[in-house]
């Protein structure tokens, strides 16, 4: 694991937040979401919470909400390295979704909105980590392999991934939460091991 505290994670993928809330550019797009984002990291176990409407600077809270804080419209739940990997822009969103690294909960649009801010994000964390002394977790193999997309694939379709994990509470009221479902793997055709004879045909 990249991260190995709480804190530890507060430090980077919560600083991020943190400075992209004061951002000119991107705290602008965050506060055009109208939402309230709340990122749960597992391993370290932690959350992440944005507070972005429209018209007001957006606000970060790291670890336990405080009381009357507004209850998260969209939930992400993944570990806290495919954070990492996801805000580096190195995580495919579509494949994240499609095999339970990413569980996204909420309304599809506003999944979609927040997921596309990946790119413009991207710079800004790894300047962080650059200012932070930490470059070490810039090297691509840093963390666990994630499977990308193919070179010729389009843009990954978020929103058709995100199809799935739609969920649709009483307006208001935080969206009901639900384990997270992997697809089921597909099955895979019995190869004989490479170098082992064909099977002897009784027949002959």
């Amino acid at each position: 694991m990249l991260f190995t505290t709480a804190d530890d994670v507060h430090d980077s993928l919560g600083r991020l937040m943190e400075e992209l809330a004061t951002d000119s550019d991107v705290g602008l797009r965050l506060s055009r979401l109208d939402t309230v984002v709340q990122l749960r990291y597992r391993n370290p176990d932690t959350k992440v919470t944005l507070v972005a409407r429209e018209g007001d600077a957006p606000t970060v809270h790291l670890g336990e909400v405080p009381q009357g804080t507004p209850n998260p419209e969209v939930i992400l739940t993944l570990d806290a390295d495919t954070g990492h990997l996801l805000w580096l822009g190195r995580q495919n969103v579509a494949i994240g979704i499609a095999r339970g690294a990413i569980q996204a909960k909420g309304e599809t649009r506003k999944v979609v909105d927040l997921l596309s801010l990946t790119t413009a994000i991207a710079p800004h964390y790894e300047h962080l980590l650059r200012a932070t002394g930490r470059e070490a977790l810039l090297d691509p193999d840093a963390g666990y392999a994630v499977e990308e997309a193919p070179a010729d694939e389009a843009a990954p379709d978020a929103e058709g991934a995100a199809d799935g994990a739609e969920v649709t509470g009483t307006e208001g009221e935080a969206a009901p939460e639900s384990e997270g479902t992997t697809p089921d793997a597909e099955a895979t055709p019995d190869v004989p091991a490479e170098g082992d004879a064909p099977a002897a045909d009784p027949t002959a």
